[in-house]
Parts: structure tokens; C-alpha cells; sequence
């Protein structure tokens, strides 16, 4: 869990019987991540503070995944990044390498069009067979056929290209 503390950090009486209550959670980069809400006065401090560090740790985790996923949408590799010519893998800040891959590659390869495969081909090829195995838990068969898979997907988005001169957007000639 990357949540190091949780305090409340304001309790305010709310009408006869609530009150106002802000939680604030920090993780282990010093970012502090406020929850504000409204409950009775004799609710159960400690309780409220675990699940709801559950739900900001969590939370942090699906943000760190939508990063990657929008950062492969725009041509780059969130699980690498260039060392003088060769590229070695990132450090996330909310979650292991194997999680961020495993979340940012289910994303890509679930999808039911198959050349959304296309947006996450870069980070792919700076993946190791061995690292796909253990993260994806599949054969070495198995990653090979993605592979081949993505391959196709790369092939069919070139070919589609080469009529991209011939007809704009809405479907009329130039």
C-alpha cells in the first residue's frame, strides 16, 4: 500500500446529530490526498480511515494504469524509458513494473478491434518473452501468438493507410 498515513484533518459539527469530516491521506511521495463527506457523530474513525485509504491506494493505482494506456494512445511507452540508446524499464510510483504492465497491456489486447493492438506495439517490442510469460502467465506459444497478432494488426493499419490519400475524412474525394 503506498498510503504511509491517515489523519482527519477537519470534523465539524453538521447539524444536531453529523458532522463534516475531511480525511487526509498521504503517500509515500509526501501527496497528500483529501476525502470529505458527511456522517454521524458517532461514527468509527479508524474504520473510515483504512477504507478509505483502500479506496485512495486503489485509486492511485487505476490513475498510474490511465497514464499509460494514454500515453501509449499518443506514441509513447510508459514501462521504459531511454538509457543512452537502449531502454530499461520505469519505476512506478503506486504499484510494481509487472502490475503496471500487466494493467496497461490487458487494456490493448482485450480490446474486440484489433488494431487498437497498433497503439501498444512500441511498448511491446522493449518487452522481454520472458517478462510477457511470467506478467501475462501464458506459454511461450501463447506470447507468440500475440505477438503475431499485434504483427497482423501493424500490417492491416499500413495497408489501410495507403488509401488515407485518396479520401478525407467525411468520405469525399479530395
Amino acid at each position: 500500500m503506498t498510503i504511509e498515513s491517515s489523519v482527519v484533518y477537519s470534523d465539524r459539527p453538521y447539524g444536531a446529530t453529523q458532522k463534516k469530516v475531511t480525511e487526509r491521506h498521504t503517500d509515500q511521495l509526501g501527496i497528500h490526498y483529501d476525502v470529505r463527506f458527511i456522517t454521524d457523530n458517532d461514527y468509527d474513525v479508524q474504520a473510515s480511515l483504512d477504507a478509505n485509504a483502500i479506496i485512495v491506494n486503489q485509486q492511485t493505482i487505476d490513475t498510474e494504469i490511465a497514464n499509460g494506456i494514454a500515453e501509449c494512445y499518443v506514441g509513447g511507452d510508459p514501462l521504459h524509458f531511454d538509457v543512452g540508446g537502449s531502454w530499461d524499464k520505469v519505476t512506478p510510483d503506486y504499484q510494481t513494473w509487472d502490475e503496471l504492465m500487466l494493467g496497461v497491456s490487458i487494456n490493448f489486447l482485450s480490446q474486440t478491434d484489433q488494431l487498437e493492438l497498433v497503439w501498444w506495439s512500441l511498448p511491446n517490442s522493449r518487452i522481454s518473452s520472458t517478462d510477457k510469460e511470467r506478467v501475462w502467465d501464458m506459454s511461450q506459444t501463447e506470447v507468440s501468438s500475440v505477438n503475431a497478432d499485434i504483427q497482423i494488426a501493424i500490417d492491416t493499419q499500413a495497408t489501410l493507410d495507403l488509401y488515407a490519400p485518396y479520401f478525407n475524412a467525411d468520405g469525399s474525394k479530395p
